[in-house]
């Protein structure tokens, strides 16, 4: 197992150096490969969804791979093979397959929301029974994972149950800091090499995740997760909180365990949000199960620290007229701090958190110091 996980994980790292800010998508891919579940990346363009796809692709040494371009006027042959002739003659509709998407073990589809009607059953068929109809015959399709990658939302009726099949759904974000722009503009153009992945390795991986453990308390944090974003009108179906089980097996597994603790729920963050307002309630939510005393108390310096920032900005372009509420402003920032350090250094235990605090601390008083003059 540790070999396996070893293995992939080196494969992961690789991938990381080749690319800035992109761990987590990388990370959410490999969770759907060894969950067995479908993936979306969404975000604007230019964001290097392709990209990071495309080097999973490369990366595989024997896996049957499908790629493909969606767009208004894609066919059904196009992704499902062209029917065979003779076939027609009798009035059956039976396709030629090889190298086409019911072959696949790992497929992606750009601009997956441009699909059609005459797509979508095919489509759906396969992402969620893994089927496909072929002529007279019902064929078991390969299928570990469908990556779908789309610039925006879909917004007709008909995509709803397609933008269901993805369990995983992952907004994908522009470069967000100058640091990491210049990194990336900076970088070498040489990509690390990416240690392959086999199919092999695959299937391994995919039948340890069955085996790892979900404690009894794990479940009845999920349950209690499920019914409070019910409460706040975010319609989890049991179904998508069934599949999330998986999910929450294969972090465990890639975090070196044989047994989910209350930390891999944060892995659910990609997958219980509807609507894209959603992702706030949701991981706050999620948060208040897993994170400890601490780490909200952290959570709120934290933020405390990136309201004193931007109130800096502020007020350095502000008029003179402005300078009261400035004065007032930096009195209350003061106490608040005073405030929240109480709140932290009741819950320290050990060194490493005192080391944490002490960190932050120095930022966040650089800052008021800025505030303060």
């Amino acid at each position: 197992m540790q070999q396996l996980v070893k293995q992939l994980l080196a494969t992961e790292q690789a991938m990381n150096a080749n690319f800035i800010e992109r761990q987590a998508e990388i990370r959410a891919i490999m969770l759907a490969l060894i969950a067995k579940k479908n993936i979306l990346l969404i975000g604007p363009p230019g964001v290097a969804k392709s990209s990071v796809i495309q080097q999973f692709i490369d990366a595989f040494s024997d896996v049957n791979t499908f790629t493909r371009l969606i767009s208004p006027t894609t066919q059904p042959d196009e992704l499902f093979g062209s029917a065979k002739f003779d076939r027609l003659k009798e009035g059956v509709i039976e396709r030629n397959i090889d190298g086409q998407l019911p072959t696949a073990h790992f497929a992606f589809l750009d601009e997956i929301f441009k699909s059609t009607s005459d797509l979508l059953n095919g489509l759906l068929k396969i992402m969620n029974e893994h089927q496909f109809e072929n002529g007279t015959a019902v064929l078991k399709t390969p299928l570990f994972t469908l990556i779908g990658a789309s610039n925006e939302f879909p917004e007709e009726d008909d995509l709803a149950a397609l933008y269901d099949r993805f369990l995983i759904r992952r907004e994908v974000a522009s470069l967000k800091t100058p640091d990491a722009l210049l990194s990336m503009l900076s970088s070498s153009t040489t990509a690390v090499d990416v240690p392959p992945i086999s199919l092999a390795q695959l299937r391994s991986l995919q039948q340890l995740v069955t085996t790892v453990t979900i404690p009894a308390a794990i479940l009845e944090q999920l349950v209690a997760i499920h019914f409070r974003l019910k409460e706040q009108g975010i319609p989890v179906s049991d179904r998508r909180t069934k599949q999330c089980l998986v999910l929450l097996q294969a972090q465990a597994l890639l975090s070196g365990r044989m047994q989910v603790v209350t930390n891999d729920l944060l892995v659910l963050e990609d997958a219980l949000w509807i609507e894209a307002d959603d992702r706030v309630i949701v991981n706050e939510i999620i948060h208040e199960y897993v994170l400890t005393p601490l780490d909200h108390a952290f959570e709120k310096a934290e933020a405390f620290y990136g309201n004193v920032m931007e109130s800096v900005k502020r007020f350095k372009t502000a008029p003179d007229f402005a300078y009261k509420a400035y004065t007032e402003y930096a009195s209350e920032a003061y106490n608040d701090w005073q405030a929240v350090k109480v709140e932290i250094e009741e819950l320290l235990d050990t060194t490493e958190q005192r080391q944490r605090f002490e960190a932050l601390e120095e930022e966040v008083e650089q800052a008021l110091t800025k505030v303060l003059l």
